[in-house]
């Protein structure tokens, strides 16, 4: 890995910045995880940071919503008509013809209760000592959240220089995740439009090898994300410390989390094993 940056570059090209923490990553540290920043209009990287692998990396989670749903008498008996004639509807036609025979006494009870006052409907209730079956289901959602990946580190440099460093990997970080300013310059409400932060490639790389982009990963693979939040800390175990004769932090604390832009579905685990 190579180390410097480009800040001086103009805005509408942006030089990558690559940095890395701890100086080892390559050498005797054979795992890290490399973040990748891409500017969101023109896809040029922008930053490419290697840290050391946290202990709360190595994680991600999978989630179906479904919620109960009451689909009541008339449509509830319409679903399983359908399930049970494979979906014919010559078949469907003919099994409900055969239910409405076999239960007319049912079906007039149902469609009293569904045509007379709550409070009727009620009354026969309650004489009657039964209810309309609502036929709740489970039905299915769809996607309804994007995965979040969070990553904890904590920086002890050795120097003022390498805390220089991690100062500077903080700030490309916070420089990434918020959006770009084209407009009039107003200290309290700026003008103008702001442009998209920019998007992030993660990748793990184990024994000096980067995980594969297929289903052949041993753990997962995280997709093209956002950063939405980065929290810093300068206090090192309850104490103010700064290099001596500077204002350089002894340590620095980052918690970085990050959502996927892109909904879970079945074949990005088949083909990318995300």
């Amino acid at each position: 890995m190579a180390g410097g940056s480009n800040s001086s570059a103009p805005s509408a090209f942006r030089a990558t910045t690559y940095l890395e923490y701890p100086p080892s990553i390559g050498q005797s540290l054979k795992h890290w995880v490399t973040f990748q920043a891409f500017d969101f209009r023109s896809h040029n990287e922008t930053l490419n940071i290697a840290l050391y692998i946290p202990p709360d990396a190595l994680s991600t989670s999978y989630k179906s919503d479904y919620e109960a749903a009451a689909l009541g008498q008339g449509l509830g008996r319409m679903v399983e008509g359908i399930k049970e004639s494979g979906g014919s509807l010559s078949k469907l036609k003919a099994t409900q013809a055969a239910k409405a025979t076999a239960s007319g006494n049912m079906i007039t009870d149902i469609m009293l209760q569904a045509t007379t006052p709550a409070n009727i409907k009620t009354a026969l209730q309650a004489t009657r000592g039964v209810v309309a079956n609502p036929y709740i289901v489970a039905a299915y959602k769809g996607p309804t959240q994007m995965r979040e990946h969070k990553f904890s580190f904590k920086m002890m440099p050795e120097d003022v220089g390498e805390s220089s460093k991690c100062v500077e990997i903080a700030s490309a970080f916070k420089e990434a995740m918020l959006p770009a300013h084209a407009g009039g310059d107003n200290s309290t409400a700026p003008s103008g439009m702001f442009g998209y932060p920019d998007e992030f490639e993660i990748n793990f790389t184990v024994n000096g090898n980067t995980l594969p982009k297929t289903k052949s990963n041993p753990m997962f693979n995280i997709g093209r994300s956002v950063l939405t939040s980065c929290d810093l800390s300068y206090t090192t175990q309850d104490t103010v410390l700064f290099f001596e004769g500077t204002q350089y932090p002894v340590t620095i604390n980052m918690a970085l989390s990050f959502m996927e832009i892109e909904v879970m579905h079945r074949s990005k685990i088949t083909n990318k094993g995300l």
